[in-house]
């Protein structure tokens, strides 16, 4: 299986090369602005997720952030749209609206997509879907997301109201929200996929109802099972499935993508660094007025680095600090880290920027 048929895509993880002076300038322990920001609006979720790193549902690897979203934390009202001006100013490049929660439940969800988009800030927009249910969301999101993307996770309805602890009928639904999206323009869309033991069987299907509804990519990736070898002896049929939705349903304009270079072949968490540096690159901003060494980690107290509410100007004042520095160096990601978003982008850091293992001034 390919995990990709073009390599010129946007998970390709090669694309942070481009900020190579974002990663000097943390090695020279003088880091500049993080190239993303990503942004919690509510840690209130209308789903039920079975895999949910943050809904309570499942082990953690630190429990400290199991229940990171029970206290339903949201932003007050009229915050969250005063940000993206400050992050610009920044020198901040994009912006993630994701979870935390589900961020359309949040009554600032539109204008702060809309004043992503005023202020240049390119922004990926994560949603569960089912409340994107008009063309006056369907036309923000053109005109200001770089992309939008569906947590779908299901091949069939059935497979969805397992997956999703929700009505089965609500596939359709959110289904019909993203060809009204499509209907409204050209932005990037995506269907994700992350892999649970109640939706493995219809991967393929997935990929060619997401062309169907006007999806530009589909997205799979495993999520970090308490059992890493229940997938074992399905891995096979897994990979199969991917390779024949890439040569059944792909088009100039829609691509199946495998994403698998974060992971171990097994699906397992993959850490081949010596140090996580990464989480430099990024800031992640909580429902709760806290800012997180990243996603992934969102709740721990290790994790932990200032306040953004009430005053977010406190969060710039305290970026590249000596506290910042220590909080970083102390990481022991071996332990408390379920998996790691970031781990291409560590292995950069010592592979070329330290290591020059590429020759990287031989272009």
């Amino acid at each position: 299986m390919a995990e990709w048929t073009d390599a010129y895509n946007p998970f390709n993880s090669m694309k942070a090369l481009v900020h190579a002076d974002r990663f000097e300038a943390i090695l020279d322990g003088k880091p500049k602005s993080p190239i993303v920001i990503n942004m919690d609006l509510t840690n209130r979720c209308n789903y039920k997720c079975g895999f949910c790193m943050f809904g309570g549902q499942r082990a953690r690897a630190d429990p400290d952030g199991a229940e990171f979203r029970q206290g339903n934390s949201s932003l007050p009202e009229g915050y969250a749209p005063t940000l993206p001006r400050l992050w610009s100013d920044w020198g901040v490049k994009a912006v993630c609206l994701a979870g935390g929660g589900e961020p359309s439940l949040h009554p600032d969800c539109l204008e702060f997509i809309a004043n992503c988009g005023a202020e240049g800030l390119d922004l990926g927009f994560v949603t569960n879907g089912y409340l994107v249910n008009n063309e006056k969301w369907w036309k923000t999101i053109n005109d200001s997301c770089k992309f939008v993307g569906f947590s779908m996770d299901a091949g069939t309805s059935e497979d969805y109201a397992k997956v999703k602890g929700v009505r089965a009928e609500q596939f359709e639904t959110v289904l019909n929200n993203m060809s009204g999206i499509r209907s409204q323009g050209n932005v990037q869309i995506g269907y994700k996929f992350v892999l649970d033991r109640d939706n493995w069987q219809h991967i393929y299907e997935a990929a060619g109802i997401a062309r169907e509804h006007g999806a530009t990519h589909f997205q799979f990736r495993p999520a970090i099972d308490p059992d890493p070898g229940y997938f074992a002896d399905k891995l096979g049929n897994i990979q199969d499935q991917i390779a024949r939705a890439q040569q059944d349903f792909e088009t100039e304009d829609y691509k199946v993508m495998g994403v698998m270079h974060k992971f171990n072949a097994d699906l397992t968490k993959r850490h081949e660094f010596s140090k996580c540096r990464a989480n430099m690159l990024t800031s992640t901003w909580a429902a709760d007025g806290k800012v997180y060494m990243c996603t992934d980690s969102r709740g721990s107290k290790w994790s932990y680095l200032t306040d953004h509410l009430p005053d977010p100007q406190k969060v710039i004042d305290y970026w590249g600090s000596k506290d910042h520095f220590d909080k970083v160096g102390k990481i022991d990601f071996h332990k408390n880290c379920d998996r790691c978003t970031l781990s291409p982008y560590n292995e950069m850091f010592e592979k070329v920027f330290m290591e020059d293992k590429m020759d990287k001034n031989l272009i």
